[in-house]
């Protein structure tokens, strides 16, 4: 991807030398990967190489790879690290599809790949929660649960192969009403950057009952501090999950015209306030609708502008909108509940978007029985994972311009009346047209925010074009007063720039936080733009 701002020394072959040396002898050769090219979790075209599978680029791509199993190796690869002046790029599963894969900030970065930490500490039907270390898939979770018959439904992503630690971290969301992970997420146990072990929350009193049920635990709240930062390697969490309900509804709402987009998501959002629905809708656009509908008319008539420099132009988009009898965005959400309360919510989500005119509104009704939880077996499958069933399929998009293609998200967070979201989407669909891409809507909606994702399918021989696109779009937030909430590795300093209240504060206590816990800057140096006074890198300030 596009180069990073900052300058930092990479490290010496001898130094790298001398660290996997030492790393042979503590995890065995197998568990080492001297060069990028075999070793990570295999990928979407079955390659098993590090680095950022949707770019040509070698820009962010690391040295090589350790593969720990235990926290006590983990501790010990953290102090090797320090002995050797090594940077390490820790990663989960390395399944960070759109935001850099296992690709590092600082060019030949050894990868902390920590796919091999894979047990599933302990899952607690009666109150509702996981303990997870990074390995832990999102199908892992759902098929333990499954296996053992439990009466829970965990929050997967649109893609179920990531960690469900990595993605909390990064702050990822799913779709059940326990889909915003870093909020559900309840305990935390941490190495730090010399190799010590910390547990947050209740978990700094050994052997506490309520490591994963009371976040808050006794003085500070230090979880926060390891969100999308290098303060430390996070080898465990807790992480809340969702009761399988008694009744339940998947509920689709479609409205035809463009500005509809305002009343939708203004009426979704104030329905989430008020605790109507309780998981996070997503909306899909025109285009999204056309690419994933497997009707073939539909997929013939866009087919001839699916490919590298092209774009599906609107007035094709609006004709089959309307021979489909389809609106221009629809909203995907679910509702969960008793089997008294079901059939009352459902009339008020009717109730709440009859005044949008030309409004469709279908769903899936599962009405259930008093005293039994409905089981993911009778729902089957779902084209959003509202039950919490995981998927792969939309992986199958990738391949829609080319058979060899990637996609980044650009996702600014935006107030939720409809109005900002509106009035930021027309900019940015306009900045996709000139750049000859598609506009792929996701958005997803919170009570008192809206992730306005929009996800850019491209062709390698593209990323050029993409590069400058994604700096406009990031460029075109700002001016609106929006950031995103996470970004690809080769742009991290790219959004680091925009905090720039007080004379980029944030930056300046970040920086001090890190010289602090990482003297050395060991610990994925430039993650989120956080660096040390040892990385020689200039002040926030500086960046301008």
């Amino acid at each position: 991807m596009a180069p990073p701002h900052m300058v930092f020394a990479t490290p010496s072959a001898q130094s790298l030398g001398d660290f996997f040396n030492d790393a042979a002898c503590l995890l065995g050769e197998d568990n080492i990967s001297r060069t990028p090219e075999h070793g990570a979790l295999r990928g979407p075209e079955n390659q098993d190489a590090y680095g950022d599978p949707f770019s040509a680029a070698t820009t962010n791509s690391p040295s090589g790879a350790v593969r720990p199993k235990t926290v006590e190796e983990v501790q010990a690869i953290v102090k090797l690290a320090n002995k050797h002046k090594i940077p390490l790029w820790t990663v989960s599963r390395g399944k960070n599809l759109g935001y850099g894969g296992s690709s590092a900030v600082v060019k030949g970065s050894v990868v902390l790949d920590l796919h091999r930490m894979n047990k599933i500490i302990e899952v607690n039907e009666e109150y509702g929660y996981a303990i997870v270390e990074p390995g832990v898939s999102f199908f892992d979770l759902y098929e333990e649960i499954q296996r053992r018959g439990l009466n829970l439904w965990p929050s997967v992503p649109a893609i179920g192969w990531g960690s469900v630690l990595g993605n909390t971290m990064d702050r990822g969301f799913g779709y059940t009403p326990n889909g915003e992970h870093s909020q559900s997420q309840c305990g935390m146990e941490v190495v730090l950057p010399n190799g010590q072990l910390l547990r947050t929350g209740m978990g700094a009193m050994k052997d506490n009952k309520t490591f994963a049920l009371y976040k808050g635990g006794f003085g500070p709240g230090l979880d926060g501090l390891f969100y999308q930062s290098n303060l430390g390697i996070v080898t465990k969490i807790g992480i809340h999950i969702t009761p399988a309900p008694e009744a339940y509804a998947t509920v689709e709402v479609s409205v035809p015209r463009e500005e509809d987009l305002i009343p939708l998501v203004g009426t979704l959002s104030g329905l989430m306030r008020r605790s109507i629905i309780l998981n996070s809708p997503s909306i899909a656009n025109i285009f999204r609708l056309a690419l994933t509908a497997p009707i073939p008319e539909v997929q013939a008539k866009i087919r001839q502008y699916m490919k590298p420099d092209s774009y599906v132009p609107y007035p094709v988009l609006e004709e089959i909108r309307k021979e489909q009898n389809w609106g221009f965005w629809k909203a995907y959400f679910s509702l969960y509940g008793s089997v008294e309360m079901l059939p009352a919510l459902l009339k008020t989500i009717q109730r709440a978007f009859a005044p949008i005119e030309g409004v469709q509104i279908t769903w899936r009704e599962f009405p259930g029985a008093p005293g039994r939880a409905i089981t993911t077996a009778e729902i089957k499958s779902e084209e959003i994972p509202h039950s919490g069933i995981p998927t792969l399929e939309p992986l199958n998009i990738l391949k829609s311009r080319s058979e060899i293609g990637g996609h980044i998200d650009y996702s600014p967070i935006i107030p939720p009346s409809g109005r900002e979201l509106y009035e930021w989407y027309l900019t940015a669909k306009q900045r996709t047209i000139d750049a000859k891409f598609d506009f792929f809507a996701d958005f997803h909606v919170y009570p008192r925010y809206v992730v306005g994702i929009e996800l850019i399918i491209y062709t390698l021989r593209e990323e050029a074009r993409l590069h400058e696109l994604y700096h406009n779009l990031v460029q075109d937030g700002a001016k609106h007063g929006y950031i995103a909430y996470r970004t690809h590795v080769g742009y991290m300093d790219d959004l680091a720039t925009k905090l720039d209240f007080n004379g980029f504060a944030f930056g300046r206590f970040t920086r001090l936080l890190k010289g602090t816990l990482d003297p050395n800057g060991i610990l994925s140096p430039g993650k989120s733009g956080i660096w040390n006074s040892s990385s020689n890198v200039p002040e926030p300030s500086a960046h301008l």
